[in-house]
């Protein structure tokens, strides 16, 4: 259990809490004080110190009279976030404990950015945990950078940013439409460096993330992205005979590679194991469709005509409906059938 400090009115301390200086605080790191009254004020961490990017905002009207507002570092072990959290930076206790503000201070609290990539969660899903009395409770964002995110807090307790951490993760790569390969690639003919798209899915926090990854594509070269019903090739990469169609169809981003042929994008939606479309109408409606494949397509249909495309013949696969044909599209699962966006076949065919 966590043991809190209390305060002595020393004249040094005084003199500490008047300047907004550090101390020692109950586990050996600096205590970062200060006094604050009914007008308001700022506590903020310095550069370099432990308390590097922490910052508390405290309105006016939030305190009835000056109050010695203290933030302590909480050693490392010494406390525990609850198990669906992990910590991404630094604990720490804010004091008084349990102070009650009339109007919430804004708190911001530093994270460790590549321990929020590790985990693979984005900045954006960070939030900040805070100790009550009946146990953890998770605070929404109100703001959040590279590096820091910031809440509302109507009372002090201790704290720290975390993220939940994935439920369920997918990774697959994109299978190249072999007759339009060289439109694509960055090296046409030459077998060795092929156009590739390598997708991560995770799951957690209510939605899906998808991070896509491209390399040795044509330089500037823009596609689609669907997710759709059906894959035009078979578990072994080959055309599937007399293929119906891509079924269900929602068009989820846009793909531009960069001038050295890569393609980096992240999106957040749902894409495991629930993602479907409907038409909810009586008179021409369908059931609720599942859609475990993704696919892009050429954004521009003049891209792919010296492959063999007839440009006055575009597909409907971008948001004009002027597309070209499909670029990469991913595989069916040999035993199942199903596609990668389908992680729990039993749940899937439900």
């Amino acid at each position: 259990m966590l043991l809190r400090s209390t305060y002595a009115t020393t004249p040094v301390l005084l003199t500490l809490l008047a300047l907004g200086a550090c101390g020692k605080g109950h586990d050996g790191y600096e205590s970062l004080v200060q006094t604050i009254g009914p007008e308001g004020g700022t506590i903020e961490g310095e550069a370099g110190s432990p308390f590097e990017g922490v910052r508390i905002v405290v309105p006016p009207g939030a305190l009835d009279e000056p109050t010695d507002i203290a933030v302590e570092r909480v050693d490392e072990g010494g406390q525990d976030l609850p198990d669906t959290a992990l910590a991404c930076g630094p604990m720490f206790d804010l004091q008084p404990s349990g102070l009650v503000l009339h109007e919430p201070a804004e708190v911001t609290l530093p994270f460790d950015a590549e321990v929020v990539h590790d985990e693979l969660r984005l900045p954006e899903e960070v939030k900040v945990w805070v100790e009550g009395d009946g146990g953890w409770g998770r605070e929404l964002p109100i703001d959040t950078t590279g590096s820091s995110v910031s809440v509302l807090l109507d009372s002090f307790a201790v704290v720290a940013a975390g993220v939940n951490p994935a439920e369920d993760v997918a990774s697959f790569s994109f299978t190249p439409n072999a007759r339009f390969t060289d439109c694509m690639a960055r090296y046409p003919g030459d077998p060795s460096r092929p156009p590739r798209v390598d997708a991560l899915v995770v799951s957690g926090d209510g939605a899906e993330t998808m991070w896509l990854y491209g390399n040795d594509l044509k330089p500037g070269i823009a596609f689609d992205l669907f997710t759709v019903e059906r894959s035009s090739l078979d578990a072994t990469a080959q055309p599937v005979a007399d293929f119906p169609g891509f079924g269900f169809s929602w068009y989820q981003a846009d793909l531009e590679a960069d001038r050295r042929g890569r393609v980096y994008q992240v999106i957040r939606t749902i894409l495991l194991n629930e993602p479907f479309g409907l038409v909810d109408d009586a008179t021409d409606g369908f059931p609720p469709t599942r859609t475990f494949h993704a696919g892009f397509w050429f954004n521009d249909p003049e891209d792919a005509a010296a492959c063999g495309f007839d440009p006055s013949q575009p597909t409907p696969f971008n948001g004009e409906q002027q597309a070209g044909p499909l670029a990469m599209i991913t595989l069916p699962d040999a035993v199942t059938g199903l596609g990668p966006l389908c992680t729990d076949p039993e749940s899937c065919t439900e």
